[in-house]
C-alpha cells in the first residue's frame, strides 16, 4: 500500500475503533465505513450510498470497462492517483474506497459551488469535461436521475428505520434499584444522545426509571443506532444495570 493510503486507512481505523458499534442495527453493508467516510468529508450518508447503489450496487470487487474499481469506482490511474492511491490493488479495500469516494465528491461539490448535481455528474463525467458543458449532458443527466432516485429510496427506508427505532426506545423501561446509578445512566445518555434528554423517574416501588422524553424533532438516526448500540433499545425492563 502507498503511503497515502496508510495513512488514510490509518485515520479511518482510528475513527472506526471510536465509533459506537451498531450490530444488529445494522442495515447495510459497510455501514461504519460509510458513516464515518461521511463525516469526515462532510458529505451526507444518503448521497454516498446513493453513488455507491449507482456505481457498484455496493459490490466492492466491482471493475468497470473504463478502468473503475471498487464500490465506489474509483478511476484508475487518473482519479486514484489524483487522491494519493498508487496501486490499483489498494483501491479493493471496501472501506479506504468510500473514504476515496466521499473525499472525491467533497473536491467535486467544493468545486462546483455546493452543486450537487453538477457534483455528480463530474463524478460520473469527469471533471473538466462538466467544467466545459453549459448544460449537463444528456448521459450524465440519466446518472444524476438514477443517483436521484436511489437517494430517495435510501431516505424512505432510513426515515421508517429511525421511527421504529425511536417508538422502541420510547417504550423502553430502564429501571433501576439505586437513584445514584440511575441518575449516572440517564447522564451518560445525555451526553452521548444529542437528539433526545432523558430523565429519571422515581417509582412507587422504590425503583427508579429512567425514561426518554419524546424529541421535538424527531430522533435521528444516528442518535436511534447509537442508543441500540448503547443497549437502550435491547435491555430487559426492571433489571438493574
Amino acid at each position: 500500500m502507498s503511503r497515502a493510503g496508510t495513512c488514510a486507512l490509518a485515520v479511518l481505523l482510528v475513527v472506526y475503533a471510536a465509533a459506537p458499534r451498531a450490530g444488529a442495527a445494522a442495515t447495510f453493508p459497510y455501514q461504519s465505513c460509510f458513516e464515518i467516510a461521511a463525516q469526515l468529508h462532510d458529505v451526507p450518508l444518503e448521497v454516498l450510498l446513493a453513488v455507491a447503489t449507482t456505481e457498484s450496487a455496493m459490490n466492492p470487487d466491482a471493475r468497470s470497462n473504463a478502468n473503475a474499481h471498487g464500490i465506489m469506482q474509483i478511476q484508475w490511474p487518473g482519479t486514484a492517483r489524483h487522491l494519493g492511491v498508487q496501486r490499483v490493488s489498494e483501491l479493493y479495500n471496501p472501506c479506504l474506497n468510500i473514504d476515496l469516494g466521499a473525499r472525491y465528491l467533497r473536491e467535486l461539490l467544493d468545486a462546483n459551488g455546493g452543486d450537487l448535481e453538477r457534483a455528480l455528474a463530474a463524478y460520473n463525467y469527469g471533471p473538466s469535461r462538466i467544467r466545459a458543458a453549459a448544460a449537463l449532458p444528456a448521459g450524465a443527466q440519466r446518472y444524476v436521475r438514477t443517483v436521484s432516485a436511489h437517494r430517495e429510496r435510501i431516505d424512505g427506508a432510513a426515515r421508517a428505520t429511525t421511527r421504529a427505532l425511536e417508538q422502541a426506545a420510547l417504550d423502553q423501561d430502564m429501571r433501576f434499584d439505586h437513584g445514584l446509578r440511575a441518575r449516572r445512566y440517564a447522564a451518560m445518555l445525555n451526553r452521548e444522545i444529542s437528539g433526545a434528554r432523558f430523565a429519571v423517574e422515581p417509582q412507587n416501588d422504590g425503583s427508579y426509571r429512567v425514561a426518554m422524553l419524546p424529541p421535538a424533532d424527531g430522533l435521528g438516526l444516528g442518535d436511534a443506532r447509537k442508543l441500540r448500540a448503547l443497549g437502550w433499545a435491547g435491555a430487559v425492563p426492571g433489571r438493574e444495570r
